[in-house]
Formats: structure tokens, sequence, C-alpha cells
């Protein structure tokens, strides 16, 4: 047996406090000690995953404390795992950003230590489910392994039962196997240290030294009553032995004879004194093993001397799919999650959007640091995941608002300088149309309704204004409105709206509807009862626009180039402001001639889609998904997907039937750390587009769910707009002179 102990400290880059606040009061001090601690004695290991906090470190540290970070670099002491920025959420994030964050810490560790230090192996313990895009990305980029932790309870314990807690993970569309990856999941509860050295937190709790009887301030005591002791030459044995016995039933899960065993928890090893009761206490129960125990050599490890000893001992089974939803303990079910704080998902969508359109225009990494940082310390699993206190949720949209205005500004200094008139006048006084004027303030397109103004194109297909068409990859003048509430000349979708509520009887049937909850916090989502939203209501434009007190619904056929589709598609634009606790609202589209047999499909970070069907005999929570992008339903006759331009919760409840959340508010913490409720709620928009495809797409449960080339056209077009921009003086939209012929910026 040998055995590996890993120390570690999972250190949030915000959560309870902010991301600076976190590095002021705790992280540079744990770092700190940590280097201290490895030079004190090369016998002992650390791995560090958060690059977003080592790089600030890194910034303040003296040429001598650098030069001792390199050195145990080198000798193995210390280890980089993933090396991202942060450790990402892998339910509401996008691929584009799940990359820009990894490559944000490779870049810093290639420049400053070598191309060498890169990681091979990942550690990913605390984003709620794990999602087969990750594991495609870090094989993309060269990982050889991966580690994660929370997984369903009931799914942990079926992988326990057969030895599968090691497999290789396949993507669904991979035939051969090119992007398998191994992955090892870990068997218990949490990943602190009453969870990680065997299957008793009860034992396990006493070999966490710094919960000894006034050793830290910062960590509570053991809550089984059994509290750690010192290691001295009376007690070694016994500790010895009872510790030992608890990583061979660890051993005993999992098919090789390696054990990894993980030293840590939040924030861990803030001091010197707590570095060495974990180190010093740890060693003498390594020397006792190793010198009266056959067979078991035991010694501090880094998750990669832990993967490079158990890889090739054993041929692991394949698994394919995603670890969506998940559950920590009885009917707890994480989807919540997939909605709060749905305006900074939003937000985090349009720094997406304004940063391709500042690439596509020829800004590179460098230029554009300061925001695909903002944007990477955004994909942080209590960033995106609305899982943070207030203040923290208010400083992240802080850096990603700052970080918008500095892509527009890029992009509008980019055209200035590119484009030409015909009179030659001047282009000067450019602005971005779609601002805001607070970090948690709904943008407002300041270009008004009419006038003229310069449009861009990020995507490589044509997009148009109007009736002006903008190739791809190139800007023009065009005339406000780009679109109008209303259906196109010649529609064939027959658009009908109940005169009654206003809201849209066919070609889908639309309804706004209400989970009035009893529980439920930033993390969980318990279904209460399910109302339909009633309020007075102001109907325009024949039903095109639905306005009540919190709501308002903008509904605009798109008329875009078919290309030959048949398909309808058609924009539902909700302005809401929820502001009644213990709601969940959601709006459910459905079609009475759609038999979709309980068949849901969703997407996974806007690549790779997940299957789902509905179970009559699971709690409804379970059966809310992440939609970073998509949902979607079929029967051979139809199929009708769902696309939005920014993450939250979905469901298919009943036959035929979408559930798209629009927000949630909530007055209770669901007991999972943030000890507060979701009640900082502000006006949010979302923009569905509903696509009706009657033919082209492969309709087969035996074949993996893919989008048509229309739909997936319908959904760039979605996510990477016109980018507008205006000559705005005082307010008013000055006018524009024609452009020269040809303008690529």
């Amino acid at each position: 047996l040998r055995i590996f102990v890993v120390p570690h400290s999972h250190c949030d880059p915000g959560w309870i406090k902010t991301f600076d606040d976190y590095f002021q009061s705790q992280t540079k001090q744990i770092l700190t000690s940590v280097i201290d601690a490895l030079n004190r004695d090369p016998r002992r290991k650390f791995i560090w995953a958060e690059i977003s906090y080592f790089e600030w470190w890194w910034r303040e540290q003296d040429a001598s404390k650098q030069e001792t970070v390199r050195r145990l670099l080198q000798d193995g002491q210390f280890e980089f795992v993933t090396g991202g920025w942060v450790q990402p959420d892998e339910a509401n994030t996008q691929l584009y950003a799940m990359e820009i964050q990894l490559q944000e810490g490779h870049d810093f560790i290639r420049e400053t230590f070598g191309e060498e230090y890169i990681p091979k192996y990942s550690w990913s313990i605390d984003p709620f489910g794990y999602s087969p895009t990750m594991a495609y990305l870090l094989k993309k980029y060269g990982f050889q392994a991966m580690l994660i932790q929370r997984v369903h309870y009931r799914i942990k314990k079926e992988l326990a039962q057969s030895k599968h807690l090691e497999f290789m993970w396949r993507q669904t569309w991979d035939e051969n196997g090119e992007y398998d990856i191994f992955t090892h999941v870990m068997p218990f509860y949490s990943y602190d240290v009453p969870h990680t050295c065997g299957p008793d937190p009860s034992v396990c709790c006493q070999f966490d030294f710094a919960r000894s009887r006034g050793a830290t301030k910062y960590v509570g005591n053991c809550p089984w009553n059994k509290q750690p002791k010192m290691i001295n030459a009376e007690n070694v044995e016994e500790r010895a032995l009872l510790l030992l016995d608890q990583y061979r039933k660890k051993a005993n899960l999992y098919q090789s004879s390696v054990v990894i065993a993980p030293l840590g928890d939040d924030f861990r090893y803030r001091t010197d004194n707590e570095a060495e009761l974990q180190y010093g206490n740890y060693q003498q129960i390594f020397d006792y093993i190793n010198s009266n125990v056959n067979g078991v050599e035991i010694s501090f490890g880094t998750l990669s001397e832990y993967f490079e000893h158990a890889m090739g001992t054993f041929t692991p089974p394949l698994l394919k799919g995603s670890f969506f939803t998940y559950s920590d303990r009885e009917e707890d079910y994480w989807s919540g999650y997939f909605t709060s704080r749905i305006f900074d998902k939003a937000l985090d969508r349009q720094l997406e959007r304004v940063l391709y359109a500042a690439t596509s225009l020829g800004a590179d990494k460098v230029a554009l640091q300061h925001p695909r940082r903002a944007l990477s310390l955004f994909q942080h699993h209590d960033g995106v995941t609305g899982t943070a206190k207030n203040h923290v949720v208010e400083d992240y949209a802080k850096r990603i608002h700052e970080a918008i205005r500095f892509c527009q500004d890029w992009a509008v200094r980019k055209l200035e300088s590119a484009l030409k008139t015909l009179d030659g006048s001047s282009l000067s006084g450019l602005e971005s149309c779609w601002q805001s004027d607070a970090p948690r303030g709904l943008s407002q397109n300041l270009c008004g309704e009419s006038g003229d103004i310069v449009v861009y194109n990020p995507l490589q297909t044509d997009q148009y204004c109007g009736g002006i068409r903008v190739p791809g990859l190139t800007a023009a003048k065009a005339s406000l409105p780009c679109e109008e509430p209303g259906s196109i000349t010649g529609s064939q979708a027959d658009i009908q709206f109940d005169p009654q509520t206003g809201l849209m009887t066919h070609p889908v049937k639309e309804e706004w509807m209400v989970w009035k909850v009893k529980k439920g916090g930033a993390y969980l989502f318990f279904p209460g009862t399910l109302d339909s939203y009633q309020a007075e209501h102001q109907i325009e434009q024949g039903g095109y626009v639905v306005k009540t007190k919190d709501w308002k619904r903008t509904v605009v056929e798109k008329s875009e180039i078919r290309n030959g589709s048949t398909a309808t598609v058609i924009d539902f634009v909700y302005e809401t402001f929820l502001q009644n606790g213990n709601e969940e609202w959601f709006v459910r589209f459905s079609r009475d001639d759609l038999l979709n047999e309980g068949v849901f499909h969703t997407d996974l970070n806007g690549y790779n889609f997940d299957t789902h069907h509905f179970r009559s005999d699971m709690p409804i929570q379970s059966q809310v998904f992440p939609m970073p992008t998509l949902a979607s339903i079929e029967d051979s006759k139809h199929r009708m997907t769902i696309l939005s331009e920014h993450a939250q919760g979905t469901a298919s409840l009943e036959e035929g039937s979408i559930d798209i959340w629009l927000d949630r508010r909530l007055k209770q913490d669901d007991e999972r750390g943030l000890a507060q409720g979701v009640l900082d709620n502000v006006p949010t928009r979302t923009r569905l587009r509903v696509v009706l495809e009657p033919d082209g797409y492969k309709h087969d449960e035996k074949n993996e769910f893919e989008i048509t080339h229309f739909c997936k056209r319908m959904w760039k077009e979605l996510n990477h707009p016109l980018e507008m921009y205006g000559r705005l003086r005082g307010g008013n939209l000055l006018p524009i002179a024609d452009l020269q012929p040809n303008p690529n910026p």
C-alpha cells in the first residue's frame, strides 16, 4: 500500500469576503507560511490551485523569497494543480470563458517559471457538479488526469461498490476515445480532513491537528466529541494504527494499491503554528508506519505523485455523461444556483460578448489582460454561480462593469482609426450604444429609437440591422431601429395572442409561472406551490408587448436569411424585477402537438449536450438542469429549441413543455455556508430565442442530440449580435456620413 498525504488549502477567490479582502486577511499569509514550512523540511509537500491569488502574492515577494519558490517547484515540494485563474463553476459557464481562465493561469506560470511547470493534473474539489466539457478542455491542454469531489452521493455509492471511482471519462461524441481522460472521484461527503482519510469522520477529524484545543482561533473543534491528540512517543503506535485502518478502508474502494489523502480545508495553513501542527504530527506518524508496518509506505505527496503511481496499474472503466444535478444529502439538490443572481449571470455574458468582439477586431491577450482576468475571476464557483455575499456580488459586478467599458472603449478606438467616411468627415465621438451607469444597473440603448449608427459584426457570417446586410468581420453604417416588435412580412408563423392576457398561444403557448416556496437559498431549490403569475397587465401592439408592474415582455419575429430553412424564430425579451420573497419566476413554453415522451436536452457550457429522461419517482428539484445557452425537446414532427443569451435553470416537467427560470428571491439561508438568503434582486433582461423546426433535424434516440446548422447560427447571433456605436453628444445622436466601401477593421 502506497499512501500520499497531500496538504492543500482551498482558497475561494471571493465568497464570504471579496477577493481583495480574502487576499489581505488570509491568503497572503497562507502562501507565506506554506513556503516557509516547506523550506524547513525537504520531506514536506503542498499543492496550489488558484493562480489569481498566487500571481498577486508573487508580485509582493522579494527576490530571495521568489528564489525559494523556484527551488521548491524544481524539487517537487510545491506543485501547481490545474493552474487556472480559479477553480471554475462548470454549470453556468461557457467553454469560451472556461478556456480564458485556464489560459490566464497557464500564461502566468509559463512566463514566470517555464513551460515545464504547467500542470498535467487537475484538482477541482468544490464546484457543485461537473461537466464533460471541462474534461475535454483539460485533455485539449495536455492534461493526463483529473480529480473531482462534489458528485451526487448515490452515484458515489454506486461507483464505490463496483470500485469504479476511477474511470476514463469519455465525450459522448468521441467514438475512438481520443479525448478520454483518467478521472478520480473522491469517495466521501467533503474535501475537509474528517472526510478524506477514510470512511469514519469521527476518526479522521482526530488527525486534523489544527482543530486541537487552543491551536487556532479560526478552526472549530471536532463535532464528534473526539478531539485530536498531539503525537508523541507514548501514543504514536496507537494513533498511527488507528489512522492507517482508515487509509486501508479507503484503499478498498479503489482498484489500485495507491491512496490519496488530502490534508486541508478552506483557507488553511494561515500561520506557521498551524503548518507545524500538521506537518510535524503527521511526520511522526509516517516515521512510525514506515519503520514498523510491513507492506505500507506513507509520505507527504503531490497530486502528480499520486496519479503517476496509480495510473497504469489497472484497466479503468469508461464513463460518459455529466454530473448534474448534484445532491450532497437526502433530497437536497443544488439546482437553485443555476438561476441565483441571474442579473450577474447576464452581466458575465455581456463581458464575454464585448471581449469576443474586441478580439475579432484584432486585440490580443496582452491588450485585453485586464478584462480577461476580470472575466476569469468571475468564473469562480462562487462567482457566476450567484452564491456569494451581497457585497461580494457587488464587487464582482464592479470588476465586470469596468471590463465591459474597457472592451467597448478599445473597440471604439479601433473603429475610429480604421473607418473612413466618403466625405472625409470625422468619425470621432463614437460611443457604444448599449451602456449601463451602474455595475448592477440594466444597460440601456443610449442611441435611442432612430438615427445613424455604425454596426460591427464580430461573426464570420452575415447579420442584419433592419434591411442592412452586414457581412462577417465588417463595420457598416446603419439606421436605427435594427429590430422592432412584431412579425415579419410574409410570416408563415401565424402568431396569435390570448386577447385577455396578451400571452402567446400560437405557434407556441407562453405561460408566466411562479414557484411559491418555503425553503431553499442561493444553492438549493425546493419546489413549493406552483401558480400562474397574476397581475394587472397592459397589452400593447396586439400582444407583441405586454406590461405589468414587474414584468415586460416584447416579441420580435426574426427574419434572417433562411438558407432554405423552414424554421420559425421568435425572440421573447423579458424585463423582470422580482421583489416578492420566496418566489421563483419562470416562463413555460409548450406545444400540445409535441410528444417528447419525457426526453429533454440541454447544453453543457455552450459546447456539449446532455440528455435527460423525466422520472416520476424522483423529486422535481432533481430534474432542474443548468442551461448555459440551450434547452430542446422534439418528436418526429417538431423540434422546439430555446436559446438564451445567459445561464439559468431549466426543466421539462410536463409533456411538450420547457420551463426557463427568469429569477428567484429567497428569504432564508440553505445551510451551505453562505449564511444569508438571496434578496439583492435588481431589474434584469433576458432574451430567449424560440426556434421551431418542423424538419431538418436528426430524430433518433440511438444517436446523440445535435443541433442543426441553422440553430447553431441562431445561437451564434444571439450570443454575438451586431455591436452598435453612435456619435453621442449631450444625449443626442449626431448624423454619420457614408463610409468608404469594404471597411473591414
